[in-house]
Formats: structure tokens, sequence, C-alpha cells
């Protein structure tokens, strides 16, 4: 399968057809990172989840997005199984 690269406005992009893009699984969007093996040749390789940042929420960023008035309904975790005391 060959391909080409093309000039968009000021960026060149590589036009992936959409056979390859099904049989890698990719979705519009997903973080790739090129690999250049030094010898000419480079490589498109999906960023692992562990390798992209994540921005850590504090608890009030996280409380924003639940609706007030909003309740909890209990959990029953079950009887005990160890020395837990209740």
């Amino acid at each position: 399968m060959t391909t080409q690269i093309v000039r968009v406005g000021n960026t060149l992009t590589v036009e992936i057809p959409e056979e390859l893009v099904a049989q890698a699984s990719l979705p519009v969007g997903e973080p790739l990172e090129w690999v250049s093996n030094g010898n000419g040749s480079i490589a498109l390789v999906k960023q692992s989840t562990s390798t992209r940042p994540r921005k850590r929420r504090t608890l009030e960023e996280l409380l924003e997005g639940i609706p007030e008035g909003t309740r909890i309904p209990e959990y029953d975790g079950g009887p005990p199984r160890g020395v837990e005391v209740w």
C-alpha cells in the first residue's frame, strides 16, 4: 500500500488509506507518535495510555461535574469476609 506526502496550507500531511486505518483500529483524533529508525524509514505508533499526560483534578473540580441535589444511593458490600469491624 503506498501513499504520498501532501501539503495542506503550511502543513505537510500523510494520507492514510481508510483500509489501513480500519485494520489498525485508529479512530480520528487518536494520538500517534512518529518513530524514525534512522535508515530513512518512519512508523506511526499508537501512544500507550500510560505515556499520555493526565491532569490531576482537584476535589472541587470533580464535584463541579455532579448536579446539585444528586443523591448517591447507599452501597451494600455484603457481609464481612475478614477481620472487618462493623
